[in-house]
């Protein structure tokens, strides 16, 4: 029971943590954002703050880390019966686009294509996400006309490059209709190397 207390309250905090940034970011450059701004708005003590977090990167790089949780659980909640193997290892794309779309703000407010770290987090979620989906997918990597890592780190670098181009739009398109045009340009890819 203790220890159910205690994770709930871990939960608590690290998201009046996440909020607290969240809504900083979006009032002021995250450059100028001190952590003691944070705790002062998530109304959290110092010594928590440091519990939890080395500084606000990691907090940030945290909230980055759960966006692929979250990812990996909506995949794996997916149906992929009666799916074409490019499709179910492109599954990821739509889901993004959405989340995109849903924080473009915070995007945008970040900076997200000139700071190496949080592109760097995102990269490496993405290329986690396909990872796991692609091994099913593909089975023995030998199968692949590139090496295996070379063709993961393809995908999550073209996606990551188109949804921050699309985030950046002044009018951007639907999530639906930039995730086709993001198929229509990868997957032939995907299907020469599936041979």
């Amino acid at each position: 029971m203790k220890n159910k207390v205690e994770d709930r309250r871990i939960r608590k905090t690290r998201k009046l943590l996440h909020d607290a940034l969240v809504s900083l970011i979006l009032e002021k450059d995250y450059d100028s954002i001190i952590v003691q701004e944070i705790i002062d708005r998530a109304n959290v003590g110092r010594s928590t703050f440091y519990q939890h977090f080395e500084d606000k990167d990691g907090l940030l790089a945290s909230g980055i880390a759960e966006l692929g949780e979250n990812l990996q659980k909506v995949l794996a909640a997916k149906p992929v019966t009666g799916q074409k193997p490019a499709e179910r290892l492109l599954g990821f794309s739509l889901f993004m686009f959405e989340h995109a779309r849903d924080h473009r703000s915070i995007y945008l407010a970040l900076g997200v294509r000139k700071r190496a770290f949080i592109r760097q987090a995102l990269q490496d979620i993405l290329e986690q996400v396909i990872k796991v989906h692609a091994k099913p997918v593909l089975g023995k990597a030998e199968k692949l006309a590139v090496p295996f890592d070379l063709f993961v780190y393809f995908l999550a670098s073209s996606f990551l490059s188109v949804m921050l181009w699309w985030v950046e739009q002044k009018n951007p398109l639907q999530p639906k209709e930039i995730d086709k045009m993001f198929r229509a340009m990868v997957m032939p890819s995907v299907v020469a190397n599936l041979k």
